[in-house]
């Protein structure tokens, strides 16, 4: 019972939030539309995330938070997947704009979101700097795999210019780097400075999830019932299995094992739905992977965060 409560308080704050958003929407209650909170996303994805991840990483001790096992580990499992997903689903969706889309979906996590405040949930601030640093080698991996992708089955090919442009324009990559730059060169912000950019990091998980929750739609996904079939399943179900059995098989405890169950369970990242629609690709589809891909993993999660502290993993 005590795993069964430890699980539920990890997970059932995040369920909440986006529970809150969709409630708020459905009520109407700020009078907004689909324009405000779209604008709530990028704010979050261009302003607060980069800040929540410098946030962590400034406060980390890397002597003792950094793990070059579980990044190596974290990296591969990506990469595995990404080349999975490019063998599999053109065999599975004729479609290039789907193609794009679903491989986008499968292999990048919203681990941004949900991997620091779980971690955080269930072992505290200080112990949660090694899933920020995760994040800090996880973003750039997804970032850069993500316009590769998109990229390859855009109907108009920029070339690897536009690939490179995609990753040095990213908020979050720079977020980490910028937080690796100040603990490798010692630099203190002043106080007042740390707490504003400290209290403004704190504002990107819970609005993230109330904008997620806000854009949920349960309506047109009949005629993509079937890709987002595959989508959900490779996303929860198929890399999850692959990798985190073998995870714990390799030695992975505690919190970085619970990192990998965030990284390899967690949904598709919000920001497949921004980057599939800018370059062109089934905006539709990416929406609504997002979507059931997010109810689905709180369910996911909760089920491997539950086995592993039954097992005594985590």
């Amino acid at each position: 019972m005590d795993n069964l409560i430890i699980s539920i308080n990890a997970v059932l704050p995040l369920m909440l939030c986006m529970g809150a958003g969709y409630l708020f929407r459905r009520l109407n209650l700020a009078k907004a539309d689909d324009a405000f909170y779209s604008k709530c996303n990028a704010l979050c994805f261009k302003t607060f995330l980069p800040l929540m991840l410098f946030v962590n990483i400034y406060d980390s001790d890397l002597s003792t938070a950094a793990s070059p096992a579980l990044f190596a580990y974290a990296l591969g499992g990506i990469l595995l997947v990404f080349f999975l997903c490019f063998l599999i689903i053109p065999r599975l969706v004729k479609e290039d704009s789907r193609r794009a889309v679903l491989i986008q979906g499968i292999f990048r996590s919203n681990y941004v979101i949900f991997g620091v405040p779980i971690a955080i949930n269930l072992y505290g601030t200080e112990k949660a700097a090694t899933a920020a640093l995760l994040a800090a080698v996880a973003v750039p991996a997804f970032n850069v795999l993500a316009v590769v992708a998109l990229e390859y089955y855009s109907p108009n090919k920029t070339g690897m210019k536009s690939v490179l442009i995609g990753i040095l324009k990213n908020p979050l990559i720079w977020g980490a780097v910028i937080g690796l730059l100040f603990q490798g060169l010692h630099l203190t912000l002043p106080q007042p400075v740390y707490k504003a950019v400290s209290d403004l990091g704190k504002m990107a998980t819970p609005l993230a999830l109330v904008a997620l929750g806000a854009t949920f739609r349960f309506t047109a996904v009949r005629k993509n019932l079937r890709y987002l079939a595959i989508g959900v399943l490779g996303r929860i179900v198929a890399v999850p299995l692959l990798l985190l059995p073998l995870g714990a098989a390799l030695g992975f405890r505690d919190v970085s094992l619970l990192s990998l169950v965030v990284l390899f369970a967690s949904p598709t990242a919000v920001s497949s739905y921004t980057m599939a629609a800018a370059a062109g690709h089934d905006a539709e589809l990416a929406g609504q992977q997002v979507v059931f891909t997010s109810i689905a993993s709180l369910f996911s999660v909760f089920l491997w965060i539950l086995l592993f502290k039954t097992m005594g993993f985590i």
